[in-house]
C-alpha cells in the first residue's frame, strides 16, 4: 500500500508531463505538528481544545496525509528515501494528561503514530497535570514515541555563573539523565530531543550532534533533507496559531532548500538582526520571495540573485526573549514555500 502512494504521484505526473523535481520535493519533505495541552482548562497560549484538535486530524485525514512516525520519517529523509507527498508527523511536549485523556483516543482510533516528549523529572508529579509513566508506557504500547525534553525543562542556554565547561556538562546530564529514564521506563531510545523553550546555541547544537541525537526546535516550517538535524523546525499549534484559518496553508507547506544562512547562530544582542539566505540554485519561487517580522513585511534584498542569495532586514526592535522571521514564497498546487529564523536574546528574561 506504501510504495502504491508512493508511486502514484509519479504515474500521475508523468502522464501529466510533470517536472521530475516536482515530484522530489514534495516527496522529500515533511511536516511536524507541535501540540502541549488539548484542553480549556489550561493556559490559552499553550492550550487548543478538544475540539480544535480533532478538526485538525480530520483535515489530516480527509486531505490524504501519512501520518508517520517521527524518527522513521527523519531516517527516510537522512538516507535520501522518498516519503509520500503531505507526510506529517504529530508531537506533544511536556506529557501533560490532557494529552492522555484527549489526544490519545482519537489518534489510537486512527491508527496514528504520535510522540511525546517527555520531561522526565515532571513525569507522576501532578496527576492533574502530567502524565504517569504508566499512562505514558499505555501510550507507547498503542504506537506512541517516547521522547527527550530533559529532566528538569531547563532554560539549558543559561549558564547560571558556571564556566563554559561546567554549563556544558550539566546540559548533558539533562540530556543524557532523561535519556536513561526514558529508556528504564518504556524500553524506548531514539536519542530525539526537543529543546526546552526551543532555546539552543551552536555549543548545544554541537553537543548534541556529539552525542548522537536530532535536535528539534518550536520554530515554523517542514523539513526536508536539507534541514539542520541539530534544529529541526515544528508547527507549533495552540492560541491563536490553532486557527484553522492558517492551518491548511501550514501543514500543505513546502520546505525551502538552502545552501547556508548567516548567521549561522540564533542567539542575538540585537532586537532586529539582518540575516543572508543563501538559496540552492535549484530553489523555485524566489522572485516572489516574502519574510515577515511579527506580521509586517521586512526588506528583502538581492545580494546575489544569480546565486540565490538574499539578505533580510526588519524595522522592528524586538524586545522579547524570542522571536522569529517567516519567510515564504509561492510554490505549485497554491502550496507555499515556508522558511522560519528563530532568535534568542538571552539578555532578556521570560
Amino acid at each position: 500500500m506504501l510504495i502504491t502512494r508512493l508511486l502514484m504521484p509519479i504515474l500521475l505526473c508523468f502522464l501529466a508531463s510533470c517536472p521530475y523535481q516536482v515530484i522530489a520535493q514534495h516527496q522529500n519533505q515533511a511536516v511536524i505538528l507541535q501540540y502541549h495541552h488539548v484542553s480549556t482548562q489550561t493556559p490559552p497560549i499553550t492550550s487548543l481544545s478538544p475540539e480544535a484538535f480533532y478538526t485538525h486530524m480530520d483535515y489530516l485525514d480527509e486531505n490524504g496525509f501519512s501520518v508517520l512516525p517521527l524518527q522513521d520519517v527523519i531516517a527516510s529523509l537522512r538516507n535520501g528515501d522518498l516519503l509520500p507527498d503531505k507526510t506529517a508527523v504529530i508531537t506533544f511536549d511536556d506529557g501533560y494528561t490532557s494529552v492522555f485523556e484527549a489526544a490519545y483516543p482519537a489518534l489510537k482510533a486512527r491508527g496514528w503514530p504520535f510522540t511525546i516528549f517527555v520531561t522526565t523529572g515532571l513525569v507522576g508529579s501532578n496527576d492533574r497535570l502530567y502524565s504517569s509513566w504508566e499512562q505514558i508506557r499505555e501510550m507507547a504500547s498503542a504506537g506512541a514515541t517516547v521522547a527527550n525534553h530533559t529532566v528538569s525543562h531547563p532554560y539549558l542556554i543559561r549558564h547560571n555563573g558556571a564556566s563554559e565547561a561546567e554549563w556544558l556538562q550539566s546540559v548533558e546530564a539533562e540530556i543524557m539523565g532523561a535519556e536513561d529514564t526514558i529508556m528504564r521506563e518504556t524500553g524506548q531510545q531514539h536519542k530525539l530531543l526537543a529543546y526546552p523553550y526551543g532555546e539552543y546555541n551552536l555549543p548545544i547544537q554541537t553537543l548534541v550532534n556529539t552525542l548522537g541525537f536530532v535536535g528539534i526546535g518550536q520554530h515554523s516550517g517542514p523539513i526536508n533533507n536539507n534541514s539542520d538535524f541539530t534544529a529541526l523546525s515544528r508547527f507549533p499549534f495552540s492560541g491563536i496559531y490553532a486557527s484553522m484559518n492558517s492551518f491548511p496553508n501550514k501543514v500543505m507547506s513546502l520546505a525551502f532548500t538552502l545552501d547556508s544562512i548567516s548567521p549561522t547562530s540564533p542567539i542575538t544582542s540585537s532586537p532586529s538582526p539582518a540575516a543572508t539566505l543563501d538559496f540552492s540554485p535549484n530553489q523555485a519561487g524566489l522572485t516572489q520571495l516574502a519574510c515577515f517580522n511579527n506580521n509586517e513585511m521586512m526588506e528583502v534584498s538581492a545580494v546575489d540573485r544569480g546565486e540565490s542569495v538574499y539578505q533580510i532586514n526588519t524595522r522592528i526592535e524586538n524586545r522579547s526573549r524570542r522571536f522569529r522571521y517567516n519567510c515564504t514564497a509561492p510554490g505549485d498546487d497554491n502550496r507555499y514555500y515556508w522558511y522560519s529564523i528563530p532568535w534568542i536574546n538571552p539578555d532578556v528574561s521570560e
